[in-house]
């Protein structure tokens, strides 16, 4: 590398600010063992550099001995209601770029390429979709899928965010939702994007609200919503009218009395049962009983299951301590 002149401590935190990097969100993206002192050294700085390129794409480039930082070439697309601060949402955005691109990283140690025809295929033959039977389609194609849970006070968790990177995608799901039929409709819905090409070139798309959460975006016509919500709910319904049946229903006052009609038509169709009753909140828009109808029909923790089926898949890859200690840290509170 090019000779260059050590910047200050306070000089490197306020350039990667101005890329747009809180310092909670780069606290987060380094190692635990990381110490500040290390920027000190040029062999501390360069390592510095290559854990930022390698986690934010962010470049360091050396102009008359001085060091400049430079954001990620990385188109980044936002789906939000109009209230949420758009840094809120970047500092949670970049976290999630962190995650996935260490994600891909692994993938590619391993010689691991994407295979989306083959999820999709799988995921049209597999009968009754859920959470649980899902996610092995998902590691076993090689896009990768990860709960986020370790955000800074004050941000934006995102529903959901797909990152694409040297033709590789990666899937970060953000809500602390533990309902497995939610987190599963995120899932397909940011799978959605990656299929209806939403992502022409290496960046993220990051959804902050989906109606399934209970929220909506005030302009509700995006079509690249529309497209992507399309495709979930062509998977999960696999062309049965469950719409009409659910209006059959007309309002309900108890939650128990949805669980039950939810159950009722699932083994009529053959669409999950949690999804009956999400469908029901969607009509609606009566969210806290569809919520707390689904704690009477799913007894599993979305989170748990996403963490469990992580872990299982990366005992069979070759990772380095490193990420491996990053990805975890991500996963927990």
């Amino acid at each position: 590398m090019t000779a260059f002149k050590l910047p200050s401590k306070s000089a490197v935190y306020k350039q990667i600010r101005d890329v747009g990097i809180t310092r909670a969100t780069l606290k987060r993206v380094l190692p635990a063992w990381w110490d500040d002192a290390l920027l000190q050294s040029n062999s501390g700085f360069l390592q510095f550099a290559k854990l930022l390129d390698q986690r934010l794409g962010l470049s360091v480039t050396v102009n008359d001995g001085n060091v400049s930082f430079l954001p990620a070439k990385y188109t980044i697309q936002y789906k939000k209601r109009a209230h949420i601060d758009i840094q809120q949402l970047s500092d949670a955005t970049y976290l999630c770029q962190a995650v996935a691109n260490t994600l891909i990283t692994v993938l590619e140690y391993n010689h691991c390429s994407p295979n989306l025809s083959r999820l999709q295929q799988s995921l049209d033959t597999l009968g009754e979709l859920t959470l649980a039977n899902v996610l092995p389609l998902f590691w076993a194609s090689h896009i990768p899928v990860i709960h986020v849970s370790r955000f800074p006070a004050n941000v934006a968790r995102p529903a959901g965010m797909v990152m694409r990177s040297n033709n590789h995608y990666a899937i970060v799901l953000g809500h602390k939702h533990k309902s497995p039929s939610t987190q599963l409709f995120v899932l397909l819905h940011e799978l959605g994007h990656i299929l209806c090409d939403h992502l022409t070139q290496d960046g993220s798309l990051t959804d902050s609200v989906l109606p399934e959460l209970g929220e909506s975006l005030d302009v509700e016509t995006d079509p690249q919503e529309d497209e992507a919500d399309a495709y979930a709910l062509r998977l999960l319904r696999k062309d049965i009218d469950i719409v009409s049946m659910v209006r059959e229903l007309g309002r309900l006052n108890r939650p128990a009395e949805l669980a039950i009609k939810a159950k009722r038509a699932s083994q009529v169709s053959g669409i999950s049962a949690g999804h009956f009753a999400l469908t029901y909140g969607r009509e609606t828009r009566d969210w806290i009983l569809t919520q707390q109808a689904l704690r009477f029909l799913e007894k599993g923790n979305a989170i748990a299951t996403l963490q469990s089926s992580f872990i299982e898949t990366m005992e069979q890859l070759d990772v380095r301590s490193q990420d491996s200690e990053f990805l975890m840290s991500m996963q927990t509170g």
